[in-house]
């Protein structure tokens, strides 16, 4: 999504060290295989962002403890915490963010034996995430590359999953480094 007016200020922008270093625990966690440590960190950092009113970090925080509950073979974790991220997801219109989300997580929930969560979610998000356009309109500005990982806090960055503060700088949804497209 291309924000060109958006600039909250530094101290709106970044998460403290305490939760930068949860953050970055929580990422090598899953990079190590430990999937059940890192969703309750995952967790809880999600509930500090909506506290803390930053609800597209909460979303993005809620899904990855949602795929790594479902990696910890934690069912009920993991649907509560899928239906907290898409409620989020839709709520603040993150179109790209809801279908992937939504397609990637009943999957993954599918094929870890968990099919009753995986159609909990059809049933209950399935009307609405169908209704959204399949594609992003194809008058949005042309990015550079970003890395593939924060550098400040090591999450996962996609470029079309990213908020573009503008046409060479995005937004990590995690921590709110500005990230420089190359």
């Amino acid at each position: 999504m291309f924000r060109r007016f958006r600039n909250p200020g530094p101290k709106a922008m970044s998460i403290n060290p305490a939760q930068l270093q949860m953050l970055n625990q929580a990422n090598q966690l899953v990079a190590s295989g430990q999937s059940a440590q890192a969703a309750p960190l995952f967790a809880q950092l999600a509930g500090v962002m909506e506290t803390s009113n930053h609800p597209r970090r909460a979303a993005n925080l809620h899904a990855k403890a949602a795929h790594t509950y479902a990696d910890g073979k934690d069912e009920k974790d993991a649907l509560a915490h899928a239906r907290a991220a898409l409620g989020l997801f839709i709520q603040y219109q993150m179109v790209q963010r809801t279908s992937m989300f939504y397609a990637n997580i009943t999957r993954k929930l599918a094929n870890q034996g968990m099919k009753d969560s995986a159609e909990a979610l059809v049933k209950e998000f399935g009307p609405t995430v169908g209704a959204i356009p399949a594609s992003a309109p194809t008058d949005q500005p042309h990015h550079g590359s970003l890395p593939t990982n924060c550098p400040k806090c090591g999450a996962a960055l996609h470029g079309g999953e990213v908020n573009w503060v503008d046409a060479n700088t995005a937004e990590c949804d995690y921590c709110g480094a500005s990230i420089r497209a190359e």
